[in-house]
């Protein structure tokens, strides 16, 4: 299937995208990809103008079951991936220049993220509430050297704070609901004694007290990765995501 773009022979501010969505209706209804409905009902052009210049490209949609599509954006990929690095302590990924495999890794996240807030929503468990938001948004801002800095990022990505907090209490709940998944996966003191045995050449002669913890966190790390992919792996089998461009490949 084509990647979809939007063309317009003048560039304009397109807060939140709207307009540039709204071009795109035609196109994907032809593909078979379903629009949410008030993209649907916005008339498209009936053609793009000649020498025009892509401003915007729809480069995934997601649907859950009974759900409705969900459309991603170039740019809605890359302000998630700005996002996710910065609050995990990747600062220089707030105005650096993201390559492709940045750009394929952050639309995989993304579509994790959809998913796992569509589980934790349907389940009706782990919303964040509006105090802790906001504590996650101080803590996100305390990132960067000065306030400046911070203003300059949200108007880089055409964000309020109103905005970025409510992605930040997103991934919140996003990470509640794995953690209350993965938490039971700590192996209990016989599988550390267990494991220490068969490895016990590893740590060079050190004695299991001294090491358990490591071997707790080691094992439990391994364990939460299977889980996570496992139960990913059951969500995206249930859903109907359509990724329509190789965001490694470049624009």
């Amino acid at each position: 299937m084509s990647p979809v773009r939007v063309c317009a022979t003048r560039i304009r501010p397109v807060r939140r995208l709207g307009t540039a969505l709204a071009t795109c209706a035609a196109v994907l209804g032809a593909a078979g990809v379903g629009l949410p409905a008030r993209a649907a009902e916005r008339p498209g052009p009936s053609a793009l103008p000649a020498g025009g210049r892509v401003v915007e490209e729809v480069v995934a949609v997601v649907r859950t079951r009974g759900g409705e599509a969900r459309i991603i954006t170039r740019t809605k990929v890359a302000e998630e991936g700005r996002i996710a690095l910065v609050s995990r302590g990747g600062i220089e990924a707030a105005f650096a220049h993201l390559d492709g495999a940045v750009l394929r890794a952050s639309l995989d996240w993304y579509i994790d993220q959809l998913l796992l807030l569509d589980e934790a929503v349907r389940l009706q468990v782990f919303e964040a509430d509006r105090a802790a938001a906001q504590a996650e948004l101080a803590r996100f801002r305390s990132a960067f050297p000065a306030a400046k800095d911070f203003e300059a990022f949200l108007f880089q990505l055409d964000l309020t704070e109103e905005e970025l907090a409510a992605t930040l209490r997103r991934m919140m709940r996003v990470r509640r609901y794995l953690e209350s998944r993965l938490g039971r996966l700590r192996p209990s003191p016989g599988e550390v004694e267990a494991w220490y045995a068969a490895h016990a050449g590893d740590f060079g002669g050190r004695p299991l007290a001294e090491v358990s913890d490591e071997i707790a966190a080691r094992l439990s790390a391994g364990r939460a990765d299977a889980e996570t992919k496992a139960l990913l792996a059951d969500l995206r089998s249930r859903a109907d995501i359509r990724v329509l461009v190789d965001l490694g490949a470049g624009p």
